[in-house]
């Protein structure tokens, strides 16, 4: 990498964090809004959807903490398409919620709540683990490989997936799972182009590869070795 081309990813990082700390603080901010007025009124009364939504508010906070602090860059996915893909990966679903009524039906809703609460307090603690690695967009900054990152390269994105099928089953619609699906297929692309940068950044990535699966985590010691995740 020559010196301009570093320059001019440090400066391409510099700007898209400025923009993740708006997007996340005006977002963290809409969340915790509702939370105030409600525990300032009557905080009595605890209630599965108040959970949470203070775990989301929690979650998008904690975003906005490691966006931050993250790392600096040691390698950037190249070109529009990475970026595009990691930015609709990440507000489709907001898109999506305001396209579709939330269903009647008190059994669904609270199925939805229970999916949307263990999606959002998972991806907490991976994102917690993954630290100031953290980024949007499909950037290497540090290599994590322990935790829930032992069991699966992106857990992260499988926390998220659960959030996902809870959102989309509290807005069930014909729209809502087809939305729901393209979400999935850009979180698979994004991941793929966070591993290939991962891979072009880190020599040791490939032995990562090999060892542990891309989503699906092996069934204990008789599992079939892994190809990559391909």
């Amino acid at each position: 990498m020559t010196a301009g081309e570093g320059m001019k990813m440090l400066n391409e990082d510099f700007l898209g964090r400025i923009a993740i700390i708006f997007a996340m603080t005006v977002l963290a901010t809409s969340g915790a809004i509702p939370l105030f007025l409600y525990f300032r009124q009557d905080a009595s009364v605890i209630s599965l959807a108040i959970v949470t939504q203070l775990a989301s508010t929690l979650f998008l906070l904690l975003q906005l903490v490691m966006t931050i602090a993250r790392l600096p860059p040691k390698g950037t996915a190249q070109g529009i398409e990475p970026r595009v893909i990691s930015v609709a990966g990440t507000f489709m679903i907001l898109l999506a919620l305001s396209l579709t009524p939330a269903l009647q039906n008190e059994a669904a809703q609270v199925t939805a709540l229970c999916l949307v609460l263990i999606g959002t307090t998972s991806s907490i603690f991976c994102l917690y683990w993954l630290g100031r690695s953290f980024s949007l967009m499909a950037t290497a900054r540090r290599l994590v490989t322990t935790g829930p990152y032992s069991i699966v390269r992106h857990p992260l994105y499988i926390c998220e997936g659960v959030f996902v099928l809870g959102m989309t089953l509290s807005h069930f619609s014909m729209l809502m799972v087809t939305l729901g699906a393209f979400q999935f297929l850009l979180q698979y692309r994004r991941a793929k182009n966070e591993e290939s940068i991962l891979q072009k950044t880190f020599p040791e990535y490939d032995d990562y590869v090999r060892r542990v699966p891309m989503l699906l985590p092996r069934l204990l010691g008789g599992a079939i070795p892994n190809s990559g995740g391909q």
